[in-house]
């Protein structure tokens, strides 16, 4: 499982300039990516908890996750290859809102949960998403990005855009939302609206449709099928004529030459 992507890392990068709240507790701030068409199954989130560089590891900290998705991952980010971030079993529990996860960072002050939430609504072209992220502790910054895939247009956010749109190299664009002081009980609430483009992801027609290769490479596929069909049908008859032709020589051989008649030259298939 891919741990952090590089728009994600971008995101890090671009709040990280933003000024660091003092608040209590040991995350200083929450830095939410959502990624509405993240995977087959549904939306990813990801929540990134700073821990205060300050503190001395290990440290046990809690990170707040929307009630009802699903965790797949939760762990330290040490800001190499994802493969060496080391992953952590969390406790959780219902607080409010929210399903909070609490474990303990030993290497590094960004802890990080990935998680599964419900699939965007699909209408046509136009895809929409929404998403409540709820502070359940102590006063605390929290900033939000969304992630839109390839061919989106007319992208549309809440809150609105803080930031330049950093784009990857498979289309995939990261829109900044900015940050906000969060009281305890306090709701950032994210939501984002695109149009796909004909021909891309999900684009408003059938693969048929919008595919004319597509129909060409069916066509293909039948021609040969049929083909074959025929090639292994007069295989068989061959295979089953000979064996007659082998067995009426067989019968003759005992009284007569092996040469054939006329009359068995006619009768023979070729």
């Amino acid at each position: 499982m891919i741990r952090i992507r590089p728009l994600i890392a971008i995101a890090l990068g671009l709040v990280l300039l933003l000024p660091a709240a003092a608040v209590a507790g040991p995350v200083r701030e929450y830095q939410l990516q959502y990624e509405p068409t993240g995977d087959v199954n549904g939306a990813l989130m990801i929540v990134s908890a700073l821990v205060d560089p300050q503190l001395q590891l290990p440290v046990t900290i809690s990170v707040p996750a929307p009630r009802g998705s699903t965790l797949l991952w939760a762990g330290e980010i040490l800001g190499g290859d994802p493969a060496q971030d080391p992953s952590r079993t969390p406790t959780v529990e219902q607080v409010g809102e929210m399903d909070v996860y609490t474990f303990t960072v030993e290497q590094s002050h960004t802890a990080q949960l990935e998680l599964q939430l419900p699939a965007p609504s699909v209408s046509g072209p136009t895809v929409s998403a929404s998403v409540d992220w709820t502070n359940p502790g102590d006063a605390v910054l929290v900033t939000g990005a969304v992630i839109v895939e390839a061919g989106a247009q007319d992208v549309t956010t809440e809150p609105g855009l803080t930031g330049g749109v950093q784009t990857n190299d498979a289309g995939q664009s990261l829109y900044p939302l900015g940050g906000i002081q969060l009281e305890n009980g306090g709701t950032y609430a994210i939501a984002v609206e695109w149009t796909r483009t004909q021909g891309g992801t999900g684009g408003g027609g059938s693969a048929t449709e919008s595919s004319p290769i597509l129909w060409i490479a069916l066509l293909a596929l039948v021609v040969a099928v049929v083909a074959l069909v025929i090639v292994v049908t007069r295989e068989r008859t061959k295979a089953r004529r000979s064996e007659g032709m082998t067995e009426a020589d067989g019968s003759r051989s005992t009284s007569t030459p092996a040469s054939l008649s006329d009359s068995d030259d006619e009768m023979t298939w070729s």
